[in-house]
């Protein structure tokens, strides 16, 4: 008897605790940032063999949705179903970004591999969901009307990247190559529109890309290159939540996550941020492969330099030995 009055009353709790932790959320603001080297969306042309006269390619590219535009919708739709109030903070460059990651600022992130490793120990990011089934892979690629047809004609060769910290287009890439012992000097440039059009004009024999960032070019730019390989797959972006934010704002939010992909609305959106299969569950451990990467050697390796440090005498520092764009 005792017990079966005690039912009712357990569950008027439960419901009461699950109540109050919705409006909790409901009235908190969780900041939400992504790492600024994603790239731009890309135009989704589908119509029938019958209606393509009538599309207006350049109607469609001036409805096309920014980066931040593209995110943004994704967190006003993944709010509504999680029933979290998100504020979306683009950062202003890659360091901005991590600095803030650093110091714990954002409530949950979507970071590249090694800046998910990076601050997973301190402050403790930790993974919500990942792409599913669609790994990162780097491209290389030569100009087309060039001689290259094969990688092992580019040993030795000078290769441009974008930069030294690109995960996809500069570290997989790099970091496979040395794997397979293909010796290569690199270059780093700007960004990937900058390696794309270095080899399209010759300035480079070759050059590091993503599959993303080379269907983003200009038709003229891709028309003029050719992919000659494509990199082992590494564990996709992380999207990952700080230690503060409640568990069960976490568990609600995976939800949403991973059933965007099974409601229209939602999978509507996921092509503007280059998610081909929707989300799945993450565990930190996941990125494994990422944790394997030597940064420091792959980027040169610590020489000793002397600064003055004032008149009595000098003091020794380090820093790394990179190359220069040209």
């Amino acid at each position: 008897m005792h017990t079966q009055k005690r039912c009712p009353l357990l569950l008027f709790i439960l419901l009461t605790a699950v109540m109050g932790s919705s409006q909790v959320a409901l009235s908190d603001t969780y900041t939400v940032s992504i790492t600024p080297t994603l790239p731009e969306p890309l135009p989704q042309i589908k119509a029938s063999e019958n209606a393509k006269l009538s599309i207006n390619t350049s109607s469609q590219l001036s409805m096309l949705p920014s980066k931040e535009q593209a995110w943004q919708a994704v967190f006003n739709y993944l709010g509504q179903k999680a029933n979290i109030k998100f504020k979306f903070e683009p950062a202003n460059s890659q360091l901005d970004f991590e600095l803030k990651l650093a110091k714990g600022y954002y409530d949950f992130a979507y970071t590249n591999p090694l800046q998910f490793i990076a601050f997973n120990d301190f402050p403790g990011y930790k993974a919500v969901v990942k792409r599913k089934a669609q790994p990162i892979r780097g491209i290389i690629v030569v100009k087309k009307t060039g001689p290259i047809s094969s990688l092992t004609e580019l040993r030795d060769a000078i290769f441009a990247f974008p930069g030294t910290l690109n995960f996809p287009a500069s570290i997989v890439l790099r970091e496979s190559l040395n794997r397979l012992n293909v010796n290569i000097i690199p270059q780093f440039l700007a960004s990937q529109k900058h390696v794309y059009s270095a080899v399209a004009n010759g300035s480079y024999i070759a050059g590091g890309g993503s599959y993303e960032s080379f269907e983003a070019q200009a038709s003229e730019v891709r028309n003029a290159l050719r992919i000659i390989w494509d990199s082992p797959g590494y564990t996709p972006y992380a999207f990952s939540a700080h230690p503060r934010v409640p568990f069960f704002t976490i568990i609600r939010l995976q939800r949403a996550m991973v059933g965007l992909v099974k409601h229209e609305e939602g999978k509507a959106l996921l092509p503007d941020i280059f998610v081909d299969n929707g989300f799945e569950v993450a565990r930190d451990s996941d990125w494994h492969d990422a944790r394997l990467i030597n940064l420091e050697k792959l980027n040169g390796a610590s020489v000793n330099i002397t600064a003055p440090k004032s008149k009595s005498g000098k003091v020794s520092v380090e820093r790394p030995v990179t190359q220069t764009p040209p």
